[in-house]
């Protein structure tokens, strides 16, 4: 029962062990006092009692039958038996309902109740967390038996009850005369050992399964046990009814009544946040999926369109050039070497959607070497050649990136100032001591303040009237700056700098005169 490392509670229960046998201790100091009758005192105690024990029993019955744990199912007899004692003692009470009790009661009709509850009590606390055979204590019950197993422990808490109060009351002239005077001193001489020994033999029980930690409701179970023992104490040495002594027992026993109470109300309400805090994320991941699922779709759509296009221009190029082979080499020259850069700038787009898995799998890999950027800055202005694309790139020494990846990152700016700015595009280069900015600008609006901080995010686009028409994927930029960290420089934008939109990447230069065998082992990718 509570054995996982969730149910432990630290402290709080070592600390009420301590604290309760020494608010019995500085009760008993003063316990002979009396106090007097206070009438509205005990059916209030009684009732809250009695309310508490039914609560404590509900709730370890319906964890019993949720997990099939049988020490939970005993644990709730304890208070099963509680609750059902001070049914028959509050009628038999004298003065409560009637000045000599209901059922026919004696003047030893309440005390002989009293002990039942608590010995009764006690000791099946104990016998629910002393030790059991191996069969019985590790397997659940079967859910098929879980229900007639509560109510046979229920029915036999009850049936019990009634048979004790129908000993002391029906056949009260059978048994011992143990209150004189509203004095306990006849039942402390006669059975105040017997008693004091049941509950030891409870403790004792309870404590019996502890090893290295203490345990969830085992603990405060044990409190349990402690509280009434001294509730015993104070009643049979503290004198008569309603002395100081006798309303300490009572405190005591609501303690008893009150702390495994507490303890499963504080472990479902931990239960519930847990559930609350699971049910939060679900619902988040639910909706992240179904964001997942709208941008998997557009994806798909974008992607296609931009996949079909080039696709399409390449096989009109081709079929013109087949059905008509009077065009010229001129001509069919070229439609060859527009079909190529189609097919180039369609090589980008698919590496682009290659890069994507390496990056969420924390895969990317770039090979840098010497590139010279004026030359990788034409080849990419090349690519479109539909689009007034003027280079500004002085005289520097050559940039250390990896060749595709640096026609990535400049293809992905690019193409991003033609759909979403205007022409002229401006591709520059400003050569610091160690690093290039590349800058890639436009002549269009720019970008909405607003979305500036989000520009570099996957799968984000600027919501206005200038970008609703425009198809696009989302991914460019954020490919921009996953590359740009991947040879240790930035991707940024550049607010401030002029007209239109500036975008710009920092990018490391190599050696001015790179020593042959730093290169001789590279790779140039294609």
């Amino acid at each position: 029962m509570d054995d996982t490392p969730a149910a432990r509670v630290g402290r709080a229960p070592l600390l009420a062990a301590v604290v309760v046998p020494v608010i019995t201790a500085l009760i008993f100091l003063g316990a002979d006092r009396m106090l007097g009758q206070v009438p509205a005192f005990l059916p209030a105690f009684l009732a809250l009692v009695w309310g508490s024990d039914l609560l404590t029993a509900f709730l370890l019955i319906t964890q019993f039958l949720a997990g099939g744990d049988r020490r939970l199912l005993a644990l709730s007899c304890a208070y099963l038996w509680s609750a059902a004692v001070i049914v028959p003692h509050a009628l038999v009470f004298p003065g409560l309902f009637a000045p000599q009790g209901l059922l026919g009661a004696t003047p030893s009709s309440a005390p002989w109740l009293w002990t039942a509850w608590h010995t009764g009590f006690p000791l099946l606390i104990g016998l629910a967390l002393g030790p059991w055979p191996r069969r019985l204590g590790a397997a659940p019950a079967p859910a098929g038996r879980r229900w007639p197993l509560v109510a046979l422990a229920s029915g036999s808490m009850a049936a019990g009850a009634a048979a004790a109060a129908w000993l002391v009351t029906a056949q009260a002239e059978h048994i011992a005369v143990i209150m004189s005077n509203g004095s306990y001193r006849v039942l402390t001489e006669r059975f105040g050992a017997a008693i004091i020994a049941t509950n030891v033999v409870g403790l004792l029980l309870a404590v019996s399964r502890f090893r290295s930690a203490v345990r969830g409701l085992e603990a405060w179970a044990v409190i349990a046990v402690i509280a009434s023992c001294g509730d015993v104490l104070l009643t049979l040495f503290g004198g008569a009814r309603f002395t100081f002594g006798w309303y300490g027992a009572r405190l005591l026993a609501l303690i008893a009544a009150l702390v495994v109470f507490a303890a499963l109300m504080h472990q479902v309400t931990a239960l519930y946040r847990r559930v609350r805090r699971h049910a939060d994320e679900l619902a988040a991941r639910n909706a992240q999926l179904r964001q997942a699922n709208a941008l998997r779709d557009h994806l798909v759509a974008v992607v296609s369109h931009e996949l079909r296009s080039p696709l399409t221009a390449v096989r009109g190029f081709l079929e013109i050039i087949e059905d008509h082979p009077e065009l010229g080499p001129e001509r069919t020259g070229q439609m060859l070497s527009r079909s190529q850069t189609l097919l180039t700038r369609l090589t980008m787009l698919t590496e682009d959607l290659l890069t994507v898995p390496s990056l969420e799998a924390g895969g990317l890999r770039v090979e840098p070497e010497p590139v010279d950027l004026r030359q990788a800055m034409a080849e990419c202005a090349a690519l479109f050649p539909e689009a007034s694309i003027t280079i500004d790139c002085p005289a520097g020494p050559p940039v250390l990136a990896d060749p595709l990846r640096l026609q990535q990152i400049i293809g992905n700016y690019v193409r991003n100032a033609l759909k979403y700015g205007a022409p002229p595009v401006l591709l520059q280069a400003r050569f610091g001591a160690a690093t290039v900015d590349i800058r890639v600008r436009d002549h269009g609006t720019g970008v909405p303040e607003r979305f500036v901080p989000r520009l570099f995010e996957r799968f984000s686009r600027a919501d206005d009237q200038r970008t609703r028409g425009i198809a696009g994927t989302g991914l460019g930029l954020s490919i921009v700056a996953s590359l740009a960290e991947a040879h240790a420089g930035r991707a940024w934008y550049d607010p401030g700098s002029g007209p239109g939109a500036c975008f710009v990447v920092t990018l490391p230069l190599a050696a001015r005169d790179p020593a042959p065998a730093a290169t001789a082992g590279r790779t140039r990718r294609r």
